[in-house]
């Protein structure tokens, strides 16, 4: 299913891009390239959650983390958030490129996917539409989506 959200991130979800896709359109092609009624179906749902997350926590506006604040996760949230996950998602908190709203965001988005086995990169992926489609984080998503680039390109800073 994550495979389908990336897909589509790649597709149809650029800054230049503000066109709106029918959903039937979407999934016709989705299945045309080898994906199924099931992934389609679980990966427009959870894009339909990331974007219900966001409004929430708009709505909400939560107190920033102090700076010797230190987000400690739930027995369920362990679950889906290992150790390396935490850690890089602390990384990027400390980094400014993500905030505490988009950081519970992100943890959230997480635990709706319901996988246990969330690799790393594909944590990344996961910030970059968490920043991409919060429009008060244009300029961590530039920064983060710059940084991802940077080092896949083996430039580190």
């Amino acid at each position: 299913m994550f495979e389908v959200i990336i897909y589509l991130f790649e597709s149809y979800m650029q800054l230049d891009q503000s066109i709106e896709v029918d959903a039937e359109e979407i999934t016709e092609e989705l299945l045309s390239e080898g994906f199924s009624d099931e992934e389609i179906s679980t990966a427009l749902a959870w894009l339909d959650t990331l974007a219900t997350l966001h409004e929430n926590k708009a709505q909400h506006h939560e107190q920033e983390a102090q700076e010797n604040s230190h987000r400690i996760y739930s027995a369920m949230e362990k679950m889906y958030i290992n150790c390396n996950a935490q850690g890089y998602i602390a990384y990027l908190e400390q980094a400014k490129i993500l905030n505490t709203r988009t950081m519970e965001i992100v943890i959230e988005s997480i635990i709706s996917l319901e996988m246990l086995d969330l690799s790393l990169q594909n944590l990344k992926w996961l910030i970059l539409m968490v920043l991409f489609n919060d429009p008060d984080s244009s300029d961590a998503f530039l920064q983060f989506e710059s940084m991802l680039l940077d080092f896949q390109d083996g430039l580190i800073h």
